[in-house]
């Protein structure tokens, strides 16, 4: 009880009347003003009949238990709070005969997060400003520390929005713990959490109490019993002096957070002045998608993947340029990334289906029978629940054949979140579509995957091919895995193939296809017709 009471604290200075009950209604806690309205202090511990959230507890009575005989009824709304496995709820009471309106009924509503109770952002950056504008600047650092959480938009889509409320209620419990009384924790949207650590001595305190929060949140979770398993990535800025700056902490420390996210996630980053060039560009990139679709500033090109057996065109690969109009000689090494990691990818990875499918019909007669059209899809994209139907609306809208696609996915995002996109990959093969398994080898190749994905072909990284010829270590590494892949049945393509010496020794391993500029670079349309009817 000590515990509890130590921990909402915070509520005591609070002039609305609060309680906090446990999962089967017993107060365990009371601020004063709550007191106030109950007749008995000693009720702690007591029952209080409330209609809990939906799902978690029927409505007991029509009046609350706690109270005793000449008790005054109140207006009453609850939160829930979870704890890993210990639910609470923070209840906020109103006398029934004051007759509240607007503000006057819950102003505590209008301050803080109705899913955790944390402060809210108005809240948070009040506080900052005060913290920022004290003397306490001048004597000890004042941190600001965003945290995001590692893909938990994939967590919501795949187990729902209830789970996903669950888990972010269990998160910022979790954060909570890590955090001193006079410390602020603030929920800012969907998963975004900021804090203020105020009193440091040094950097390596808030360094200190970062990590550990970031190692508390990556322990595994069980939420009605179902297993999750979710990282975090944080950026800290801080202050040393006094100043009116509130905003500019929030904005460094969601800056830092970004470099963290890009430096592998799971970790947590500095702010840098040196940051701000290099991130306002990904800003940039992330934020003009949309325009950069609307105004045709994307285009493709097309590279022709050869047969080494028959010297016939196997087939072609999308391939995405952005033309952007603040940014000269943008690669897709650049954006793609920046992309996949903002969500932004989904728009683009559409426009390039529809874009390639429909150039196909112009493509196809000039090609082999059996060849097909590979596009690029993320694993962030292929796990989505509606990826299918959205995939077959741009089938039927461009009229190709799904017998004519083939997608290609990247190892290192497959071993990410491999079971949702093995799922996913057994509707797509059942309705014709092929898959590639690209770049294989850059991540930490898990080789049980080419036994339980339904691909048709595993795409050598050119980092296996690059000397070839001379690298003896490269040579092993390439026939194991060409011997392992045909004997599963699947083909080899062998990716940057640039010298004639390089394509003479994968076909000595007996690769099936190359892909490379050796044979041709990546084409826009009008030439590649050209390339295709000279052969």
């Amino acid at each position: 009880m000590q515990h509890t009471c130590a921990r909402y604290e915070i509520f005591d200075k609070s002039r609305i009347a609060i309680v906090i009950v446990d999962s089967n209604c017993a107060i365990t806690y009371a601020n004063q003003g709550a007191k106030a309205l109950l007749t008995n202090q000693s009720e702690l511990g007591n029952k209080l009949a409330i209609q809990l959230p939906a799902g978690d507890k029927e409505f007991f009575s029509s009046s609350f238990q706690a109270f005793e005989e000449g008790a005054r009824p109140v207006y009453y709304c609850a939160i829930t709070i979870i704890d890993d496995d210990c639910k609470h709820y923070i209840v906020y009471l109103h006398p029934f005969n004051m007759k509240p309106s607007g503000t006057e009924q819950l102003p505590f509503l209008s301050q803080h997060d109705p899913l955790t109770g944390l402060p809210n952002r108005m809240q948070f950056i009040m506080r900052l400003q005060r913290h920022c504008l004290s003397e306490d600047c001048d004597t000890s650092l004042t941190a600001v520390v965003f945290l995001d959480l590692d893909g938990f938009k994939a967590i919501n889509d795949s187990l729902g929005h209830e789970m996903g409320d669950k888990l972010l209620q269990v998160v910022a419990g979790r954060i909570r713990n890590q955090l001193r009384n006079s410390d602020t924790l603030t929920r800012l949207s969907g998963d975004e959490f900021l804090m203020i650590l105020t009193g440091l001595e040094t950097r390596q305190d808030a360094a200190m109490v970062t990590q550990r929060i970031l190692d508390d949140v990556a322990r595994p979770y069980k939420i009605d019993s179902t297993d999750i398993y979710i990282t975090a990535s944080a950026g800290v800025t801080y202050c040393k002096e006094r100043m009116n700056r509130a905003e500019v902490m929030i904005q460094q420390a969601d800056i830092a957070m970004f470099e963290a996210k890009r430096a592998g996630k799971n970790t947590f980053q500095w702010f840098d002045k040196a940051l701000n060039d290099e991130v306002n560009r990904a800003l940039l990139i992330r934020n003009s998608v949309q325009k950069g679709i609307h105004r045709d500033q994307f285009h493709l090109v097309y590279q022709p993947q050869i047969c080494l057996e028959s010297n016939t065109v196997y087939g072609l690969e999308a391939l995405v340029r952005w033309r952007h109009p603040e940014i000269e000689g943008l690669s897709p090494g650049e954006f793609i990334p920046i992309l996949e990691s903002s969500g932004q990818i989904i728009p683009l990875s559409y426009w390039i289906m529809r874009q390639a499918f429909s150039d196909w019909q112009k493509l196809k007669p000039l090609l082999a029978t059996g060849a097909r059209i590979s596009v690029n899809v993320s694993t962030v994209h292929i796990t989505r629940t509606d990826f299918i139907e959205q995939l077959k609306k741009v089938i039927d809208d461009t009229g190709i054949a799904p017998s004519d696609i083939k997608l290609e996915i990247t190892e290192s995002m497959m071993l990410r979140n491999a079971q949702a996109a093995v799922s996913t990959l057994d509707k797509l093969t059942d309705m014709g579509i092929a898959i590639a398994l690209d770049d294989f080898g850059t991540g930490f190749s898990n080789l049980r995957y080419l036994t339980q994905m339904p691909i048709t072909d595993v795409k050598l990284d050119r980092s296996f091919i690059r000397k070839i010829d001379t690298n003896n270590a490269n040579q092993a590494i390439v026939r194991g895995i060409i011997g392992m892949a045909h004997e599963l049945g699947l083909n080899i393509v062998a990716e940057g193939v640039e010298v004639a010496s390089e394509k003479a020794m994968v076909q000595q391993l007996h690769a099936d296809v190359m892909q490379g500029f050796l044979e041709a670079t990546p084409m826009r349309l009008e030439p590649l017709i050209e390339f295709l009817n000279r052969r």
